[in-house]
């Protein structure tokens, strides 16, 4: 199409559009004569006008393309289409369902516009599936898939929400004001996430906000998103077409300038304003986009307050949808809520809110019936919100003078705490903002910045110019101490958090130091330090409940819970009950909040502790709880959900599944090396686990590799004394030991002894682990007497720390009777390896390999004992076992044919 043609069609359209809709199609007939294609054009431009709030939603050039679309059953790899859902400025967006045989899910294709595919939109489009793929949050649309067509046309495959755009939601529902806010903060939420990953959407409107039927909100379409690092202010491919909704555009986008977070804040004001009073920021006699484009430039919006008396949908409309009446609602609009949307909408960037951050904090503000940070910090403004906040207390201290001081007391003090907060918030973001700016590859002349890097610039930079603010220093080091221990990094993180507690240690008692006593004593679990990590949580729970800190208390409920797990076996009466309180108080928290994520957080908690007891059952049903929610909150490739299949798998383990166990740990394992860097501790912890699943199966090959790649791991991440290497140590040496490599399993298994013993104490079961293994090594090894007293020890501390018949008897009482077997006191050793007999039937599944080598060993005792019938019954059920899963020249087949022979022949010793 030329431009002179375009021409024509853009002035016809223009004109008619400023007609009553009943008289257009007479202009036409007039304006256009027999010139059939002309009319077509205009008449499509009217009808993609009257279907979508603006006709700029759209590309023109891509609404005259005469609509060749993907039709119903047309096929795009393993997904068929089912119908068109919608159309936006680069792309057509179909619902489709995946149907290959794999497995079924109803998905949200988007393709390209037709015509639409020069090279700068194929960039584009192409970019948007980058964005997609590294944003994980519950209110962002997952990207599930992606591919190209056989033309080489980009497609995307996403989560399909089904729900309405959020002013719908809003007005169909009634929801009030305040769940109106409420349900925007939510939203916020996921816009901050956007900006934390250094991107800007650039589209937000209501049409690209879903909200679902359970009321939780979904940001869509990031095709048109500003990566921060990297991209190219004024880029051709996004003027061209005009890719911009002109009702929600900021002014520095109307014009052509460099867009940044602060353009999303703006279009977050206009829709927060349609929101609060269901009208649009300016006031426009017709809808078209050179007048809009003024008025977003040069007209001041009205307040909400306002606008509620202009045109459009009644009043009395507009007041039902938000459940009010038309007084209430302009005096509830009046004042704060006012400013917040002004404010916003401010025509220069640098006047609005700084961050989404700070949007959304003002809206918690105005919930709480706090002061609001866009407001003046005026006696009077400050006086009214203490009087809404404490009526009855205001109407006490009427009667009293000295109540009256009191008031005007607190009233001041409440203005130095806001005036605190305000410039700390405003230190902190102007500190990040700056860092952020410099991460910019083309300011620092590299082609990209690491996560780590970023951090540790952030951190250098803190200590170095926040030293006189010490709260704004004190938050960002916890922060980046956070994030440091999110990475893995927990050397890295260790003088941070350190340096943030000491900082907020001398400042007077806050919910900010609770968490400081929070986050460092976590880190020093993550250390295995627990003697001084369970003080450390101990006095956060107390802060926090000496605050009434609700969401605090509950992350620091579970974490001492966690801790206490740890460092004493949850067999021990008073320990239990003091770890099930704390879980059940913080599980009761997290529900009173609808907090699903520390809900979950919780339940995992409490699965373990049924693991640990020995309740396998019961840890498999809570485990697969967590894992339900983690995938329902985080998505399938998220690290949490990687740790809930970690979970599940080793109690499957525990339960002789392995083939189980091994398929949730290989998907564990892909998630997180996706996800994760590469030496991240979660990914070795894994590899321990698969390597585990192996073993129990008795594939010792192909866990040995699995084993050492995971121990360099732990070495590099923590070192020789930490309790995750001590665990890789033992899972490998025993390894090694089935595979007849006892001189290096012994010296694996007595690194790990060590490391245990410093890390739990010898009064644990982790210790009598090791030393009922080593027992069994030292018995191969023909060196009775250390064995003997290895088995004895192991046996005293698992006797006094686990209940008769739990499933961590089997090892020491097994050791034990070998130990016995091989210094030649059969009688002795009979019912330590009956008992180990015993526990292994009641608790493994039947065909458990590890049930048959014991088998073997006591029909090899019995034998011994002159109890020939029995043995031999005993080893012929193992020997059929091992038989059907090891093949012929395996050594413990050839060991229990060996025994089997030896039944009759040996020399009896007498009882």
């Amino acid at each position: 199409m030329d431009v002179e043609r375009w021409n024509e069609i853009d002035a016809l359209f223009e004109k008619a559009l400023g007609l009553p809709p009943g008289e257009r199609a007479d202009f036409l007939d007039r304006a256009c004569g027999d010139d059939r294609g002309l009319r077509d054009a205009v008449e499509r431009l009217i009808e993609a006008d009257e279907s979508a709030k603006t006709f700029l939603e759209r590309p023109p050039l891509v609404l005259l393309d005469g609509g060749r679309e993907a039709g119903e059953g047309s096929r795009f790899g393993p997904y068929r289409i089912e119908r068109l859902l919608s159309r936006g400025g680069m792309g057509t967006v179909y619902l489709a369902s995946r149907d290959d045989g794999q497995f079924e899910r109803r998905v949200a294709l988007k393709l390209l516009h037709p015509g639409a595919d020069d090279p700068d939109s194929l960039q584009r489009f192409r970019a948007e599936r980058q964005i997609l793929a590294r944003l994980e949050h519950p209110a962002i649309a997952r990207l599930y898939d992606g591919g190209e067509t056989e033309q080489g046309m980009p497609f995307l495959v996403m989560e399909y929400v089904e729900g309405l755009p959020l002013d719908d939601y809003c007005d169909r529902n009634r929801l009030g004001i305040d769940d109106r806010l409420r349900l925007f903060r939510r939203l916020l939420d996921a816009v901050a996430y956007a900006h934390q990953n250094l991107l800007v959407h650039r589209d937000i409107k209501p049409a690209n906000i879903l909200v679902t039927a359970d009321g939780e909100p979904k940001l869509l379409d990031f095709g048109i998103a500003k990566q921060l690092a990297g991209d190219r202010d004024g880029d051709p491919a996004l003027t061209r077409f005009r890719m911009m909704t002109p009702g929600y555009a900021s002014p520095e986008q109307v014009r052509g300038e460099a867009i940044t977070t602060a353009s999303d804040v703006y279009a977050l004001g206009v829709v927060l304003y349609e929101l609060l009073c269901g009208r649009r920021p300016y006031r426009l006699s017709t809808r078209l986009p050179h007048e809009l484009e003024s008025a977003i430039l040069t007209q001041e919006p009205d307040r909400p307050s306002q606008a509620l008396d202009r045109g459009g949908d009644t009043l009395e409309e507009v007041c039902a949808a938000r459940r009010s009446r038309p007084r209430e609602l302009h005096r509830k609009l009046r004042g704060d809520l006012d400013t917040i949307v002004l404010t916003a909408l401010r025509k220069e960037p640098q006047r609005r809110y700084r961050s989404v951050v700070e949007l959304a904090a003002d809206i918690d503000r105005y919930l709480r019936q706090m002061p609001v940070s866009a407001r003046p910090d005026a006696p009077l403004y400050l006086a009214g919100k203490f009087v809404r906040r404490h009526r009855l207390g205001v109407t006490l201290a009427a009667l009293a003078l000295l109540l009256i001081v009191g008031l005007i007391l607190s009233l001041f003090q409440q203005r130095r705490r806001a005036e605190r907060e305000r410039d700390t918030s405003r230190e902190a973001l102007a500190f990040l903002v700056d860092v952020f700016e410099h991460a910019d590859p083309y300011q620092k002349g590299a082609e990209n910045v690491s996560a780590r890097e970023l951090l540790e610039t952030g951190a250098r930079r803190a200590r170095r110019e926040l030293a006189g603010v010490p709260e704004v220093q004190a938050g960002l080091l916890d922060a980046i101490g956070q994030a440091s221990v999110g990475l893995g990094r927990l050397d890295d993180a260790a003088p941070l958090l350190k340096r943030s507690l000491a900082l907020r240690r001398d400042l007077p008692p806050s919910v900010e130091l609770a968490e400081s006593l929070e986050h460092y004593g976590w880190l020093l679990f993550l250390r295995s330090d627990y003697d001084r990590a369970e003080p450390m949580l101990r006095e956060a729970v107390a802060m926090h409940r000496r605050l009434a800190s609700g969401p605090g208390l509950a992350a620091s409920l579970v974490h001492l819970a966690t801790v206490l797990t740890e460092r004493y076996q949850s067999t021990d009466a008073e320990r239990s009950r003091e770890i099930e309180g704390l879980l059940d108080e913080a599980l009761g928290l997290y529900r009173q909040r609808a907090d699903e994520m520390g809900a979950a957080n919780t339940l995992f908690q409490q699965a373990k502790v049924k693991k640990d007891r020995g309740d396998l059952p019961g840890a498999e049903r809570l485990y697969r709880q967590v894992l339900a929610a983690d995938r329902r909150l985080y998505g399938e490739g998220h690290p949490e959900v990687a740790q809930a299949r970690r979970a599940l798998a080793l109690t499957l383990i525990a339960e002789a599944r392995p083939d189980e166990a091994k398929a949730l740990l290989r998907r564990a394992l892909a998630a997180q090396r996706k996800a994760l860097p590469k030496n991240h501790p979660d990914i070795a912890a894994t590899q321990n686990d698969l390597a585990l699943a192996y073993t129990r199966t008795a594939d010792y090959a192909s866990a040995e590799p699995l084993y050492r790649e995971a121990l360099a791991t732990e070495l590099a991440n923590h070192g020789e004394d930490h309790a995750d290497t001590a665990t890789v140590l033992f899972n490998l040496a025993s390894a090694l030991q089935n595979l007849g490599r006892l001189e290096e399993a012994a010296r694996l298994h007595e690194r790990s002894l060590t490391t245990r013993r410093a890390v739990y104490g010898e009064k644990h079961i982790y210790v009598a682990q090791v030393e009922s293994m080593l027992s069994r090594l030292r018995s191969e090894q023909g060196r009775n007497a250390e064995a003997l007293d290895l088995a004895r020890r192991s046996v005293a501390t698992a006797r006094e720390l686990l209940e008769p018949g739990h499933t961590e008897l089997v090892g020491p009482v097994r050791a034990l009777g070998t130990a016995l077997l091989g210094a030649g006191q059969p009688a002795e050793a009979e019912p330590h390896l009956r008992e180990a007999l015993d526990i292994l039937r009641k608790t493994k599944a039947p065909g458990y390999f590890q049930t048959a080598r014991v088998e073997v060993l006591l029909g090899s005792c019995l034998a011994r004992l002159g109890q020939a019938e029995e043995a031999r019954r005993l080893i012929s059920r193992g020997l059929e076992t091992l038989e059907a899963q090891f093949p012929p020249d395996h050594p413990w087949v050839r060991d229990a044919r060996e025994q089997l022979g030896l039944v009759g022949t040996v020399k009896t010793a007498g009882r």
